[in-house]
């Protein structure tokens, strides 16, 4: 396969590109944003001017009413009409009634009749007497009926030709669904939506928007009071809506075509003088004298490094010539088509004719040229035996394929003499025929029972579990078989952790279903291990996870220089078991009896070796967490801890730790344990990291199976739980920094803000986060437990009205927590702190807002 390269000067370039295509877009996209800035100040202002617009059309609309109100009285006064028919005098000048701004008109006479407009019922079902105290003379009042329906007032006196009072006349303008005032706002000036917002009595007047506007959109509003007859302090919104238009991008488009062409010129002038000043003395630097120090100095420990990597190269070739023709065995290299390459002084005397052949197929008997093209093929373990009757001698020959320096297949034969070896090896058959297979001769008996109890093993067992169990008995099988093995030294409770996981690995076993009696001093001891040590102690491991005793347990100590282990187990009807401890004993000099209790004890003599690095060892008094979950041996692992001479803070759930902890100031480490809930323990694990704003703390995960999914940076046991292993992981645990409680207190407080739209949650985060405040967002308190349990301490605000039940349940559970709002409502509690804030909340009401609140719990602090 070629070897794909790639060009240092096309990356430069793509690079050089890709810098100049985002500084484009940046460029690009901060003068539309410019221009878009200036082009929306200039609608507000122009917004402003339609605000007076609308506002003049909406008294306009009152004067027309007033002047129909005169029309009325003065009718009324002038005109010569039987008592009780002065509606029919009124509607006979319809021209006026029906085009006027009134919408209903009221009589009340000095002698107590009243004449009511019939289009009154029109617009209220209400008894307008009702209303009619709220009337002020000559000023026009809001009110609303009972079926609320909202109405602009007017009261006037009702004069004789006298000049004497005969009564009021009222005037009344329906603000629902008000379809001629609405259209004279809104054509007015233009604009989209129009609101009227009474602030003396809180409430909506008039809100109405063009068919079609959807107020989701981007709007602009301008919001003033409102100058009008009215009796009340009213407000004005006039909104438009505010789109981004073709104009904006035409008006960017010069100055980005500007900004384009330069940073072009730029790219262009940039690569001509990379390739110039860069590239192109590289080039002719191929064509210079190898021995020449290269003119570049960033280049020239790349020469340096070629030379010696030659030098070593021509050292290690002069070593292998030396070593080739000093060996006391015969060497060929062959290429990848069998031509020879090199023979050594040893082949070239057994194969006299080799320096006339041209490969190795010429001078080998027919009978190798087979496993010669299949090592040439790439098999591996290729080997045959080659006799050369005329020397008198046997070769046995090695065939090994390797990559050349061309990258192709070339090919070793390694021929040893083993003509003594043949020789003697034949004697001893001939003295002891069979004693050394006889030996190794596994018991068939023990065989055949072992198959037995596993046919009879319930549908329940894992096809899993089986594989594993019979590949642990093979891998027992292959280490009784060894005649030799290669010894380490190394501590005894390593070496039980490495096989206990092997065990747990192929059967799928609970850690916690076997224990072990290992302790750290114990543990601690360095001894010789082998092949045979180590299958005689998974035996063992098997023996014990694998049995239905109520017990299940295997102790190891040391009695001077005796290593004693006492397996629990209950394996009388699987002899295969004893026959491996015995074949495996009698490899380690050691000696087993069977206990009056059915244990079986195994005695060995093992030395302990000294090692030169200093064991490390724990602090006294240490403080850990043991967060117990569903782990099922929490107090065996709580008297462990104790045994280590540590300071043991139990708690049975995540929720007790961290509601509980607090009272100490720091843990060395944290211990999690976990049988199902999984979930939990991972949850607790991120809960700390991101609490202390740390990803590497002194966790460690005690689980009753291995996990599958281990989280970064957390320490979990290798194998079973027992002393020196648990001893060991806290070491590494205690290493790392512990987790400061007290310091976790006293970080800044959290505040929590609850509701909100997302124009309100955007202008109150950017002013907080102005005050380094840490800020958590919830859409109402229904979660509330999540957070808060975290945060005792917390500050809650308010944005919007939240169920009373809610707020309660919240301040029974959390009592340190203040409670802030910036509306009122009916069913406020009493525990919410009010604020009074006009919405839309400004920066200078939000600061106002943070600066009270956060002296107000900087007070209560120093009052604690």
């Amino acid at each position: 396969m070629a070897t794909v390269t790639d060009s240092l000067q096309n990356r430069l370039k793509q690079k050089a590109l890709l810098l100049m295509c985002a500084i484009f877009f940046v460029i690009a996209a901060l003068s539309v944003y410019f221009i878009e800035v200036l082009t929306q100040s200039a609608q507000e202002k122009n917004l402003a001017l339609k605000h007076r617009i609308v506002e003049q059309a909406f008294n306009g609309y009152l004067a027309r009413a007033e002047d129909e109100m005169k029309f009325i009285g003065q009718d009324l006064s002038l005109s010569n009409y039987v008592v009780g028919r002065e509606l029919d005098l009124l509607f006979s000048h319809h021209e006026v009634l029906f085009f006027g701004g009134l919408d209903f008109f009221y009589i009340e006479w000095t002698d107590g009749r009243y004449s009511m407009d019939p289009r009154a019922r029109l617009f209220t079902k209400v008894d307008l007497r009702s209303v009619l105290d709220d009337g002020l003379i000559n000023r026009w009042t809001s009110v609303e009926t009972k079926d609320n329906a909202t109405l602009l007032m007017l009261k006037t006196t009702l004069l004789s030709d006298e000049q004497d009072n005969t009564g009021f006349l009222y005037g009344f303008i329906s603000l629902n669904d008000n379809l001629t005032l609405v259209n004279e706002l809104l054509e007015s000036a233009g604009v989209s939506a129009v609101r009227i917002y009474d602030v003396s009595h809180n409430r909506v007047l008039l809100e109405e928007h063009r068919t079609g506007v959807d107020q989701s959109d981007a709007m602009l509003r301008a919001r003033l009071p409102l100058t009008s007859p009215v009796q009340a302090d009213l407000l004005l919104d006039v909104i438009e809506t505010h789109t981004f238009s073709s104009v904006l991008f035409s008006n960017a488009l010069p100055l980005i075509s500007a900004v384009f062409l330069v940073l072009f010129g730029f790219y262009f002038v940039l690569s001509r003088q990379i390739k110039t000043a860069i590239f192109q003395p590289i080039e002719a630097m191929v064509y210079d004298h190898e021995e020449a120090v290269l003119p570049y100095v960033e280049l020239q420990p790349i020469q340096h490094q070629s030379r010696q990597l030659v030098a070593s190269i021509k050292a290690k070739e002069q070593r292998f010539m030396l070593l080739a023709e000093s060996i006391h065995s015969a060497i060929v290299f062959c290429n990848e088509i069998a031509e020879i390459e090199l023979l050594n002084p040893e082949a070239q005397r057994i194969f006299p004719g080799s320096d006339k052949a041209r490969t190795v197929f010429d001078f080998m008997p027919i009978a190798c040229h087979q496993p010669i093209q299949e090592a040439l093929k790439g098999n591996v373990g290729v080997t045959f035996d080659l006799t050369f009757n005329e020397l008198g001698q046997i070769y046995h020959w090695q065939a090994h394929s390797f990559k050349n320096e061309s990258g192709y297949r070339g090919l070793l034969l390694v021929g040893k003499n083993i003509t003594q070896e043949t020789r003697l090896t034949w004697q001893l058959d001939q003295l002891q025929p069979l004693s050394s297979s006889y030996q190794k001769t596994v018991d068939s008996d023990a065989v055949l029972s072992e198959l037995a109890y596993l046919a009879k093993l319930p549908n329940s067992v894992g096809s899993d579990s089986l594989k594993g169990w019979l590949s642990l008995l093979l891998s027992v099988l292959d280490d009784i078989a060894l005649v030799e093995s290669d010894v380490d030294l190394m501590p005894l409770g390593t070496v039980f952790c490495q096989e206990s996981e092997r065990v747990m690995l192929a059967m799928g076993v609970e850690a916690n279903r076997a224990k072990i009696d290992c302790s750290v001093e114990t543990g601690a001891k360095v001894v010789a291990v082998d092949a045979h040590f180590r299958g005689l102690i998974r035996v063992l491991l098997m023996m014990v996870m694998s049995n239905d005793m109520a017990e299940r347990r295997l102790s190891v100590r040391f009695n001077k220089t005796e290593l004693e282990m006492v397996a629990m187990n209950d394996m009388a009807l699987r002899p295969l078991f004893f026959w491996m401890i015995k074949r495996l004993l009698a490899d380690v000099n050691g000696q087993q009896k069977t206990l009056q209790n059915g244990a079986l004890q195994l005695n060995m003599a093992m030395q302990e070796q000294e090692s030169d690095a200093p064991q490390p060892s724990l602090a006294p008094n240490r403080v850990v967490a043991w967060v117990a979950n569903d782990y099922p041996n929490a107090d065996a692992v709580s008297e462990a801890l104790e045994r280590f001479g540590l300071i043991v803070k139990s708690y049975v759930s995540v929720d007790s730790f961290f509601t509980q902890s607090s009272a100490l100031s720091q843990f060395d480490a944290v211990l999690i344990g976990c049988d199902k809930e999984t979930e939990a323990q991972a949850n607790i694990t991120l809960s700390l990291k991101l609490k202390h704003k740390r990803d590497h703390l002194p966790i460690v995960w005690l689980n009753s199976t291995l996990p599958v999914d281990v989280a970064e940076h957390v320490y979990t046991l290798q194998g079973g739980f027992f002393d020196y292993n648990l001893y060991q992981v806290l070491l590494k645990a205690c290493s790392v920094e512990g987790i400061c409680t007290v310091h976790a207190n006293e970080q800044d407080m959290c505040w929590v803000m609850v509701g909100g739209s997302r124009v309100t949650k955007a202008i109150w985060y950017t002013e907080l986060e102005q005050y380094n405040i840490a800020t958590q967002w919830l859409a109402d308190l229904h979660s509330h437990h999540v957070v808060l349990s975290y945060q005792p301490k917390a500050v809650v605000v308010l944005l919007e009205a939240q169920p009373a039940a809610e707020i309660e349940a919240a301040q029974s559970a959390f009592p340190n927590v203040a409670f802030y709002s910036v509306q009122r409502w009916p069913e406020m509690p009493d525990n919410v702190v009010f604020f009074d804030m006009v919405s839309p909340n400004s920066s200078e009401q939000i600061r106002f807002f943070t600066q009270d609140v956060m002296k107000q719990n900087t007070n209560s602090r120093s009052n604690e």
